[in-house]
């Protein structure tokens, strides 16, 4: 039995949205750039996975999964677009963001995956940092979206979405999970800046 999130939505710009790995104070944050040169559609960063749409802009229905069936397939409606591998960065707290303003909002609609409504929520995911992931990113509506929207566009409607992604995570061996850095005192920061103690503080 698969783990699902919540359906989340996010608000697509410039062709592309991340899931994240949500950052956790006293880590050192991981600085994650994404070769936009690559062809690929998925691109996979230290703290995030990037998934490149077949539009512009528009809003994206997203679910997030926990499976321990290597590649299993949340359904028929579904086509695998992407494999790869993830290491969590920090506590393993994944999420979907807008590709500007943050995380997920709730969906308008479920997503049907692995024979069961996956519900409108919040779409976070909890991984195990001691563990290292197989990533499946499997889509639906991306064959064509975009004939979709300029149908809609000339019927001056709006659909509430173009294109579903379901993003499933499977363990596939072990590592050190990461740890934060130990707290440093006020002195000891001041130590490392003046190159001595300061005087009556702790």
């Amino acid at each position: 039995m698969s783990e699902i999130s919540h359906a989340g939505a996010v608000s697509v710009e410039y062709g592309h949205f991340p899931v994240g790995e949500l950052w956790e104070p006293g880590f050192e944050r991981k600085e994650s750039k994404p070769d936009f040169g690559s062809d690929k559609p998925v691109i996979v960063g230290p703290g995030q996975i990037v998934i490149r749409t077949s539009m512009q802009e528009h809003t994206a229905l997203v679910g997030l999964a926990l499976s321990h069936r290597q590649g299993e397939a949340p359904g028929p409606p579904w086509t695998l677009l992407a494999a790869e591998h993830y290491r969590p960065v920090y506590t393993g707290r994944m999420a979907p963001f807008d590709t500007m303003n943050g995380p997920a909002k709730p969906a308008e609609a479920p997503i049907g995956a692995f024979g069961r409504l996956s519900e409108p929520g919040d779409a976070s995911l909890a991984l195990d940092p001691s563990r290292i992931y197989d990533v499946h990113v499997w889509a639906q509506g991306r064959a064509d979206s975009r004939d979709r929207f300029e149908a809609d566009s000339k019927q001056d409607a709006n659909s509430n979405w173009y294109e579903a992604y379901a993003v499933v995570f499977a363990p596939s061996g072990k590592q050190t999970p990461p740890a934060p850095a130990p707290r440093v005192s006020r002195r000891e920061q001041l130590t490392a800046r003046h190159g001595k103690p300061p005087l009556g503080v702790r």
